[in-house]
């Protein structure tokens, strides 16, 4: 645990720090205090960047958002190459049962006396085939590519570190588990069948380290020991439908897709809170409108003389969870004094809750105001 760790915050600082655009930087010097094994490992890090770099390329090249599960497969296929050039054994976990390409599993087995360690990470990213961001490319000491530190770049920050604890000699004895899940930005469902194989290497676990970008702000980073919740919205207004030239009256209302820029702009003037966000991704109107089964796609058809009959926005919203959060002063003596480069931003926590009563309470009671305070327009 004490070599992995360290090893973790010395590669931290040489990979991408944001999910799309990342500035490389060099990897950090570990000198005070540290072993000799962790001196070879620091060294190595920074010595072995350019082949970080190259497989990071090639990860990002391969497309792999969620729903392209041939994608996420061959991304499992490439990792999977890389752990067997360390002496790690690999399983594939399909994941037809919940409706996704899968999961990848890695072990390491060491002599059984040490900490047992759970890598966590995902093939998957938001950016599917049809997206026009596809491909790596670097300007200078700037890395742009889909997935380039959500989570690509972790899954590099993961081979560099087994890279560098065999040859500090310090992987012959650990025990670790690495679960790579197919479906982080899109779970599959049912989520006890999804997150089944996470669950069960995390409680065999002692300790996990899961490896998406570190935040930076201000030139300062920080390690993340929560988030907040997200929760997906899908809001479908429908409506009279004739003639445009009775739009406005009584009898036919204002319309589906005006009825929804109205309670799309309510949020818009009356939602925002201090780390509160509402995102309206996807929005479609029309007679018809709508959603295909995987609501990343809409369709319409309409004509400027016909009042449209429906209308749908996908949103997401992320929230503060429990105001009671595990934090930096909780910690182990010896995992303060390996994490101190990291300072915590416990106001950003969620323990992973599902939204807070107070934030969940101002959505529903803005919608239930929003759905009553003009029914007449919607007709």
């Amino acid at each position: 645990m004490r070599h992995l760790a360290l090893t973790l915050l010395a590669l931290s600082l040489s990979v991408p720090a944001a999910a799309q655009t990342a500035a490389a930087r060099p990897a950090a010097s570990v000198t005070t205090g540290a072993s000799a094994a962790e001196r070879r490992m620091a060294e190595f890090a920074a010595a072995d960047a350019a082949y970080g770099e190259a497989l990071l390329e090639r990860l990002v090249n391969q497309n792999s958002g969620t729903l392209n599960s041939a994608g996420v497969r061959a991304v499992g296929a490439m990792m999977e190459a890389e752990f067997a050039a360390l002496g790690l054994t690999s399983e594939w976990i399909d994941g037809a049962s919940w409706g996704r390409a899968g999961h990848l599993i890695a072990r390491h087995r060491g002599n059984g006396r040490g900490q047992r360690i759970l890598m966590i990470g995902h093939l998957d990213t938001v950016f599917e085939p049809e997206s026009p961001f596809q491909r790596y490319s670097r300007d200078g000491n700037i890395a742009t590519g889909p997935g380039v530190g959500d989570d690509k770049g972790g899954l590099v920050v993961i081979i560099g570190a087994l890279r560098a604890m065999r040859h500090a000699g310090t992987l012959a004895n650990a025990d670790i588990v690495i679960v790579l899940t197919g479906d982080e930005e899109r779970m599959g469902a049912p989520v006890d069948v999804a997150r089944g194989p996470l669950v069960e290497a995390a409680m065999w676990a002692d300790a996990a380290l899961e490896y998406e970008n570190l935040v930076r702000d201000d030139g300062q980073d920080y390690g993340t020991i929560a988030r907040r919740s997200s929760s997906n919205w899908t809001i479908t207004a429908t409506g009279n439908t004739g003639h445009s030239s009775a739009i406005f009256t009584p009898g036919m209302g204002y319309g589906a897709i005006y009825e929804l820029a109205r309670i799309l702009d309510a949020f818009r003037r009356e939602l925002p809170e201090a780390n509160l966000t509402y995102n309206v991704a996807l929005v479609a109107g029309g007679t018809p409108a709508g959603l295909d089964d995987s609501e990343e796609h809409a369709s319409a058809t309409g004509k400027t003389n016909i009042v449209p009959s429906d209308a749908v926005a996908c949103n997401a919203t992320r929230a503060p969870g429990c105001q009671r959060c595990p934090t930096y002063a909780s910690t182990s003596a010896r995992s303060r004094s390996r994490a101190a480069s990291f300072p915590q931003r416990p106001s950003l926590a969620s323990c992973g809750s599902p939204i807070a009563s107070a934030s969940r309470e101002k959505i529903l009671s803005l919608v239930h105001a929003i759905a009553i305070q003009r029914p007449s327009l919607v007709g």
